[in-house]
């Protein structure tokens, strides 16, 4: 006696062929997360209540050098900050984590018009946009969605500091807004090797795809700029 198979629907499905436009430099922007002074500084916020802040220090000179060639192929960089002020320090925001090991940095970074919340190494120039966000996800809050979509931006390429924190945060909310996101691994950096870790691999089995910026630079040079996203 035999038995007819039940047909596996996810071995059947085609799955969706994204490399044509994933990088397409007129359907994908780069979205430089708070690369600012407290997150990254030797002399900021975080590195004062002891966060290993070398990672980002390292990071920095590479991130530049991906902004510039983004700049160069018209890839439209959009940078991200954050602020902290009395009318966004919530006790449900600043309780968080209870007594836990982040409880030293709670109130302390990115307030508004001190030198800790100006970018660091890396900067904005006239005409980017500069979405300003009070929570980790850069969607939560802020106008990025209408500021994506009125640029027919379909992708979104993320950088910037801490990865497992504000980078996967706005990367995974950046799914859920329906684009296309994708990780540069190297051009991310976190206060622990191992939270980068992590976070590379939650995203590649997750979210999105993890490139590198000398993947980028290689595929905006050899890559035709399709018409449009299917």
């Amino acid at each position: 006696m035999t038995t007819a198979s039940t047909p596996n629907p996810f071995e059947e499905r085609t799955p969706v062929d994204e490399s044509g436009f994933r990088y397409d430099p007129r359907r994908c922007a780069l979205i430089v997360v708070d690369m600012q002074n407290d997150f990254c500084s030797p002399d900021g916020a975080l590195a004062g209540c002891g966060f290993d802040v070398s990672a980002a220090v390292a990071m920095t000179p590479r991130l530049a050098e991906l902004i510039d060639r983004a700049r160069r192929r018209d890839v439209p960089v959009v940078w991200v900050r954050t602020e902290h002020d009395e009318t966004t320090d919530t006790p449900q925001w600043l309780g968080r984590v209870g007594g836990g090991p982040g409880t030293a940095r709670t109130g302390l970074t990115c307030r508004p018009g001190t030198p800790g919340a100006e970018f660091y190494g890396v900067r904005p120039e006239p005409g980017e946009p500069v979405i300003v966000k009070h929570r980790f996800s850069a969607f939560v809050g802020t106008d990025l969605d209408s500021v994506l979509r009125s640029r027919g931006i379909e992708s979104l390429l993320f950088t910037g500091v801490a990865t497992e924190i504000c980078v996967e945060s706005s990367l995974r909310s950046g799914l859920f807004h329906e684009y296309w996101v994708s990780l540069v691994e190297d051009c991310a950096a976190s206060y622990s090797p191992a939270a980068h870790a992590a976070s590379v691999a939650v995203v590649a089995q997750n979210f999105g795809t993890v490139v590198t910026a000398d993947d980028l630079a290689s595929m905006w040079v050899a890559r035709p700029i399709t018409a449009s996203a299917p």
